[in-house]
């Protein structure tokens, strides 16, 4: 009788934060381009319904790529809205659809011309010029995530798998060799966020469709407890019978509730150690084995963040680090998660993520000066290549897409800075649930007396 009045409590203090940390997460699980889900980019709402707090911390999610015309001051910032083109009199759109990066023309001595550039998009790579002017390169119908310009050739990855070269006038497929040099251990908190995102196990999309799943499974938990809860003060009225009850109980609590319970249980830990990194760094900055780490970590070559070539090797960053594509195996060039690889010149800059941004110079890697957290690009200006803080640039749109307000949805951020306490809060809970769930449920079977 404990338990059960315990996970009755639980259910009602929570069921409702739970609902929306579920219905949330499962779309965010989707945020850049897993399955086709772009209507949360497209969909807008007004700027004015979000706090100034929720806007400072997630306004400016959807940039992916920044440039600046050299000669005439222009700028060009690629979102997941599309190609914004500001030429002195404001940024104006000039191109819809999701553009993952943006790169100018380049020759073969590294010399850029920013008169072209060329996007990465989920419509394929897009040849585009300053007044909006655009054709299709090539890959049309493909998610493309990452490109590299050189000369009259273009390497392009899709969907974070597939690598592809514009040579000669035609694309071709490369085949990564399926030997790398695997790092001997990964930070556990490089899992953590890896894991709450829907990509710490399986090469995507399993990852993906198991915390979908899980995120499923937590709505009907949340709105089948309620139901419960009300169809319980109706027996007590007698205006239903116990079997319609005992029949919505057992669905509730089956025997798949029970195998979520590892993943529930990590999903919210993870997102709490994710909504505190100052207080937990300490707790998760061990290191694992790799050994013993899920498949996805042992797979570099089918986990592609970015990609490079410089006319000789490809080079693809992944969250292990840069590595250099040779004929037999993908050698190990910098460790540490590569979330960028941006080309400025001859010079290769690598954007980290839980890791040090650095550059390539005089033969060894180097570590860039300042911090700004997660650059998005690299651009020269007069004081020489600086990293492109996303936050800071003076983008302000009167509209937000769908994407941001769900994450401020999830993190509470929406409704106010101090909400993440929710978040908290709904762990403990779901620590409760999970439990009382089990023991009900070990009970009902018989299992337990």
């Amino acid at each position: 009788m404990v338990n059960f009045r315990l996970h009755r409590l639980a259910g009602i203090l929570i069921g409702f934060w739970l609902f929306n940390l579920s219905l949330t997460g499962f779309f965010l699980n989707h945020e850049k381009n897993n399955f086709d889900m772009g209507f949360m980019w497209s969909i807008t709402l007004p700027s004015d319904i979000f706090n100034d707090y929720a806007i400072s911390h997630h306004g400016h999610r959807e940039i992916t790529g920044y440039k600046i015309h050299p000669e005439k001051d222009w700028k060009a910032l690629a979102s997941m809205r599309g190609l914004f083109i500001d030429r002195g009199y404001g940024f104006k759109r000039v191109y819809t659809g999701r553009v993952f990066q943006i790169e100018p023309a380049r020759d073969r001595d590294f010399r850029e011309n920013f008169d072209t550039l060329y996007l990465a998009t989920d419509r394929g790579v897009i040849k585009i010029d300053w007044e909006g002017r655009y054709s299709v390169a090539g890959l049309y119908g493909k998610v493309i995530t990452s490109i590299s310009v050189y000369g009259d050739r273009i390497v392009a990855v899709d969907m974070k798998k597939d690598v592809y070269m514009l040579k000669d006038g035609k694309w071709e497929y490369i085949e990564l060799p399926s030997e790398a040099d695997i790092p001997p251990d990964v930070r556990f908190g490089r899992f953590v966020r890896d894991f709450h995102y829907g990509r710490g196990l399986f090469v995507n999309p399993a990852s993906m469709l198991i915390n979908d799943f899980a995120s499923l499974w937590w709505l009907w938990l949340s709105v089948s407890g309620y139901i419960i809860y009300l169809m319980y003060k109706k027996l007590k009225k007698k205006k239903i019978t116990g079997i319609q009850i005992r029949r919505l109980v057992k669905l509730h609590g089956n025997i798949i509730s029970i195998i979520l319970i590892p993943i529930l249980f990590l999903l919210a830990l993870t997102g709490l150690f994710i909504d505190h990194p100052r207080f937990f760094r300490p707790f998760i900055s061990f290191s694992i084995p790799t050994a013993v780490m899920p498949p996805v970590y042992h797979e570099p070559q089918k986990d592609i963040w970015e990609v490079d070539y410089d006319g000789k090797y490809i080079r693809i960053g992944t969250r292990h680090g840069l590595y250099r594509v040779e004929d037999s195996r993908l050698v190990l060039e910098s460790p540490g998660f590569a979330y960028r690889v941006i080309r400025v010149e001859d010079r290769l800059y690598i954007s980290g993520m839980g890791s040090p941004s650095r550059f390539y110079s005089d033969g060894r890697w180097q570590k860039i000066k300042g911090h700004v957290h997660m650059p998005v690009d690299f651009i020269k200006t007069d004081k020489g290549v600086e990293p492109v803080n996303r936050r800071k640039l003076d983008f302000r749109p009167d509209t937000l897409p769908l994407y941001t307000f769900f994450v401020t949805l999830h993190d509470g951020s929406f409704f106010h800075r101090y909400f993440i306490y929710m978040n908290d809060l709904s762990v403990i809970l779901t620590f409760v649930l999970l439990y009382t769930g089990t023991i009900r449920y070990l009970k009902r079977r018989g299992i337990l007396r």
